[in-house]
């Protein structure tokens, strides 16, 4: 098992994944069969691997692409605790069901903990899925209730 940062060449590897990931949460039927999601994620990764704008990591075993993570980086104003403003928002972590329950995810958050703490960001957060809570929480994530969401109609 390898833990290694993304590059440009790794893109295809890291919309497998998350095509997989959106396929297994039910929110696509078919994640081969989405053209237009596949080339709007693909153009996604390029442009944040060219600008900086998101960092991905992946596990490899053998060659193969079986786990990533992403973080979305992002600035606003200074705020008490954090005066540069510099958050990443965590996504994407998926590992391919033939391989969890073996350390995956929980080396691929201390790869981003430790670019993390590097950058000096001021704070990480993500959605957890109810499977992926107990993995963040022991790695020192704790809840907020204080985020509301607003969607726009279509």
């Amino acid at each position: 098992m390898m833990v290694r940062e993304a590059l440009a060449a790794d893109i295809p590897a890291l919309v497998r994944l998350r095509m997989a990931l959106f396929g297994e949460l039910g929110e696509l039927d078919d994640p081969q069969a989405s053209d237009a999601l596949w080339q709007a994620t693909l153009a996604y990764f390029s442009a944040a691997q060219a600008d900086g704008s998101a960092r991905s990591w992946l596990v490899e075993v053998e060659g193969e692409a079986v786990a990533c993570g992403t973080l979305a980086l992002f600035v606003r104003p200074p705020y008490p605790g954090n005066l540069a403003g510099r958050e990443a928002y965590l996504l994407n972590m998926y590992t391919l069901p033939a391989w969890r329950k073996r350390g995956m995810a929980s080396a691929l958050l201390d790869a981003m903990a430790a670019h993390a703490r590097e950058q000096r960001l001021g704070k990480l957060w993500l959605h957890a899925s109810e499977q992926g809570r107990p993995l963040y929480e022991r790695l020192g994530f704790v809840s907020n209730p204080a985020c509301l969401e607003w969607c726009p109609a279509p």
